[in-house]
């Protein structure tokens, strides 16, 4: 099975836990595109929802497919979250922002009564060095943060497309930090957000409920830690 068959499995179980009358948090990122077009479905044929999205992406693929969406504003609390995630370590730590709606994506989250990620074996890292961590910054300013970063031994990168800097929905840029030489990445991301001109990092401190993926040919669903009970994955 390819892996967009893969994707396609996992984000039609994770819309299997949105009810009636439930406020959902729409995700960004390819596997979430996948759950919005799920969730599109199952509102043609009754299911009655509101969302609130997590970029303007989302929020533009929602109202094609028909998904009544509002403000963060006229809520608050959210039901549930569905996202997909850049990386997960086996404590469900969990690094995010390789779409660029990291602040957005955080925000919602936290107003969130229940985090529902999705992700395929891909994700699933056995520590979270030597990867990314994505820093929505300011860009007034953004070379003392690079020197900073620089001062430290970190590598630190502004994110370009098209060969421009990314903005993100905020007016934001991005700094891609690698992880390389950091022991402590809850720590660092912390520290990080102590800098003048950095908005948010990737660094998820609310961590999932329920994290939907596929292995061995079936969908599996793992609980974290503190909510299991009797100690299995599912």
């Amino acid at each position: 099975m390819g892996t967009s068959e893969i994707k396609r499995k996992i984000a039609q179980e994770a819309v299997r836990h949105v009810k009636d009358g439930m406020i959902v948090g729409l995700g960004t990122g390819s596997t979430s595109e996948l759950m919005v077009e799920e969730l599109g479905k199952r509102v043609r044929e009754g299911l009655a929802i509101q969302a609130v999205a997590t970029s303007i992406k989302t929020e533009r693929l929602a109202e094609n497919l028909g998904i009544p969406l509002i403000s963060l504003e006229e809520v608050k609390h959210l039901d549930l979250i569905i996202d997909g995630i850049d990386q997960i370590d086996p404590g469900f730590s969990i690094l995010k922002g390789g779409g660029g709606a990291l602040f957005r994506e955080k925000i919602v989250a936290l107003y969130a009564r229940e985090v529902i990620y999705m992700a395929d074996e891909s994700k699933f890292v056995a520590r979270l060095q030597p990867h990314i961590l994505p820093v929505e910054i300011e860009p007034f300013g953004y070379r003392r943060l690079l020197d900073m970063l620089h001062a430290r031994g970190v590598k630190g990168e502004i994110r370009h497309t098209d060969g421009k800097p990314f903005i993100t929905d905020g007016g934001n840029w991005i700094i891609d930090v690698s992880l390389q030489n950091i022991p402590d990445v809850r720590h660092f991301s912390r520290e990080m957000k102590l800098a003048t001109g950095v908005i948010e990092t990737g660094y998820f401190e609310r961590q999932p409920d329920l994290v939907v993926t596929y292995r061995d040919g079936e969908i599996v669903e793992m609980v974290h830690p503190s909510l299991r009970r009797g100690g299995g994955p599912v």
